[in-house]
């Protein structure tokens, strides 16, 4: 799965790009519409998150011609609440644009900020009505997450997760052989739960690592000493000692 992020600023587009990378894809950006134009009528893209205008980017211009050269991919047009820098004064209402953008082609359009769920939602909604379905399995090595079932699988059989449990793994694995902070694993999984400290985040990774173990897979959750946790499909001699991964 491969989308081209268009035209966003740079904190927006690190968020749409670590909610998309949740569900596999790769992700391409671009800054303005000329870069923008060329790169869907050259690269062979699954659909297209288009931007805000910007001083680069005339976004609406942009989705009229992609439509106007045959563009068939899905398009989803975002929106902020907050006037992009470098353009001028709005004239219109938010509402008002996203109906043209509508009508100029764009198949959904977003509101940002929004739950990087509801991005993921919509992905999948446009993809759906293409035939097309985002994977429902996650896989590093000999180790299979069922995004489903919340079932992990390896060559010892299959075990159930809990809610948080399943939510670690899944962020090591899309991350896989990069390393997540014990700050990061907090913010994603124990959002609802202010009181949450990092001995939570150790207990799940030895949860988890006891399951790995249990299915016999080569997948191991490696602790970098003072900076997080890494999955690699490389076996670990010995886990390091959790105290260091802070």
């Amino acid at each position: 799965m491969r989308v081209l992020v268009i035209g966003q600023d740079e904190e927006t587009a690190e968020y749409v790009g670590e909610a998309l990378r949740q569900i596999w894809c790769t992700v391409d950006f671009c800054g303005d519409d000329g870069q923008g134009l060329c790169g869907l009528e050259t690269v062979d893209y699954d659909a297209v998150i288009l931007g805000d205008d910007g001083p680069e980017l005339d976004s609406m211009s942009l989705l009229r011609k992609a439509r106007a050269h045959g563009c068939q991919l899905p398009i989803i047009k975002l929106f902020s609440e907050k006037q992009p820098a470098g353009t001028e004064p709005r004239t219109r209402g938010r509402a008002e644009e996203r109906i043209q953008a509508l009508e100029e082609g764009a198949d959904y359009c977003l509101m940002l900020p929004c739950d990087e769920r509801e991005l993921l939602a919509v992905l999948k909604c446009v993809l759906r009505r293409r035939g097309e379905l985002l994977p429902d399995r996650l896989s590093v090595g000999d180790l299979t997450l069922d995004q489903v079932a919340f079932m992990m699988a390896g060559p010892g059989g299959a075990l159930q997760l809990g809610r948080r449990e399943f939510d670690v793994l899944r962020i090591l694995m899309v991350n896989r052989e990069r390393v997540v902070s014990k700050e990061s694993l907090l913010e994603k999984v124990w959002a609802e739960n202010p009181e949450a400290v990092e001995n939570n985040v150790e207990v799940y990774i030895s949860f988890l690592r006891k399951k790995l173990e249990t299915l016999g897979v080569h997948v191991r959750i490696v602790t970098m000493r003072r900076l997080g946790y890494k999955l690699t499909g490389e076996p670990a001699e010995r886990p390091a000692d959790d105290a260091g991964a802070e």
